[in-house]
């Protein structure tokens, strides 16, 4: 008699877990949870193809957002978790943005500083271009500028270092902004990424 009484509270247990689990959201939780690592992913990953193939970055780079930018195109935002280093893609068919070329032009610092005016997504102030140097990835030797800034659109303002680089990519330009703060900035992690993607 008691076996049997025992087995009916467990079942009256488990069945008042249940509906207390559905009655503080836990089901909306767990469907959010789920929608938010997976689907959310794969659609970031998505429009992300649009830029470049990020599909083989390894754990360490975090694939944030893509979206599309007005007059300039498509762009990816990528952050390596262990350093907090930040890198956008931008692809653009207008070749008034800031191409491979203008790295070879006496006029580089112009068209490199009127560029990172106009970039909205992060607001730097104090530009100051520190050197000129290239690096081999995507296929290609890629001009890049040294750069050190403000940037006041954060929680905290803050000093960064970082480059700014311009590759090919089907007849369009990609510019590639690397960031990180407070001495930060490695090239190391930006090779490392860069080998990822194609």
């Amino acid at each position: 008699m008691f076996g049997c009484l025992g087995k009916i509270i467990k079942i009256i247990i488990v069945i008042l877990a249940v509906i207390g689990f559905v009655a503080i959201g836990g089901v909306t939780f767990f469907k959010d949870f789920f929608n938010k690592s997976f689907f959310k992913s794969d659609s970031v990953l998505q429009k992300a193809s649009k830029t470049a193939d990020f599909s083989n970055l390894d754990s360490e780079f975090e694939l944030v957002s893509s979206a599309k930018l007005p007059k300039i195109g498509n762009y990816v935002y990528v952050r390596h978790g262990a350093s907090s280093q930040k890198f956008y893609f931008l692809l653009t068919s207008n070749n008034n943005v800031l191409t491979k070329d203008d790295f070879n032009s006496h006029k580089y610092e112009e068209k490199i500083t009127a560029f990172i005016k106009n970039f909205k997504i992060l607001q730097f102030e104090n530009f100051e271009i520190t050197g000129i140097s290239d690096m081999k990835a995507l296929n290609q030797n890629i001009p890049y500028a040294k750069f050190k800034a403000d940037i006041n659109n954060l929680p905290l303002n803050y000093c960064v270092q970082g480059i700014i680089a311009s590759a090919e990519k089907n007849d369009e330009n990609l510019i590639i902004i690397a960031i990180n703060g407070n001495g930060k900035y490695s090239q190391i992690i930006t090779d490392a990424l860069l080998e990822k993607i194609k």
